[in-house]
């Protein structure tokens, strides 16, 4: 009898992890999370890519383009409904959306993806493509910072894009930056500072750089 039950209760404990590891709920009430998957709802996983101006908010997706939000109308742009004809590929690169910013000074909205940065108007229109032949030091584009005079910067693997509307400038370990493979960039008053897959933070500010943190094995120094 004891064995009749130790089999069941070791068949009870089985399927209950098999139900919390594949079967994940939507909501977790005593922590007051509430998760979201696909079956619920969402067109696809989003990744770190989305921008807020006026009353739109940007949604870039892992393979259905980018999605905007303005109330109850959502509109979707993909690398196809984009193009001014079937054959043409002149508009959004790829479906594929890394990260999303918006030059409001400009109207211009930048997208990064895994195989370019696209650019368009506010209404989705006027596309333009830049990758590795126009410039960009890598096509995996990771993050995008807009500054005040309108500047864009572009985080790669492969080092730093600075764009002022008509020509590229690379920053790289060659001239001033201390890693080349970005992860994030942010913009303080006038100064970009830059986070890499090493582990650094440095900053650009008038017109040179100065790294802040390094990291070596275990050690932080700053």
């Amino acid at each position: 009898m004891e064995k009749t039950n130790s089999r069941w209760f070791f068949i009870f404990i089985l399927i209950s992890l098999i139900s919390i590891f594949f079967f994940p709920r939507t909501s977790y009430a005593e922590a007051n999370w509430m998760k979201f998957f696909r079956k619920d709802g969402l067109l696809n996983t989003y990744k770190r890519a989305y921008a807020v101006f006026d009353d739109k908010l940007l949604i870039g997706t892992f393979g259905e383009g980018l999605h905007i939000h303005e109330g109850q109308k959502v509109t979707r742009l993909t690398n196809k409904n984009t193009r001014t004809s079937p054959q043409r590929p002149d508009g959004l690169i790829s479906d594929y959306i890394t990260c999303v910013n918006v030059d409001e000074k400009n109207g211009i909205i930048y997208i990064g993806t895994n195989e370019g940065l696209s650019s368009c108007n506010l209404e989705g229109k006027e596309w333009a493509r830049y990758t590795t032949e126009n410039g960009l030091p890598n096509n995996v584009i990771r993050d995008i910072a807009v500054g005040r005079d309108g500047t864009v910067w572009v985080a790669t693997p492969m080092g730093l894009a600075q764009f002022d509307g008509e020509n590229w400038k690379i920053h790289n370990d060659k001239n001033g930056l201390h890693q080349n493979s970005i992860h994030s960039l942010n913009i303080k008053d006038d100064s970009l500072w830059v986070g890499t897959i090493g582990g650094t933070v440095s900053r650009y500010k008038d017109g040179s750089w100065k790294t802040f943190v390094t990291f070596r094995g275990n050690d932080w120094n700053s």
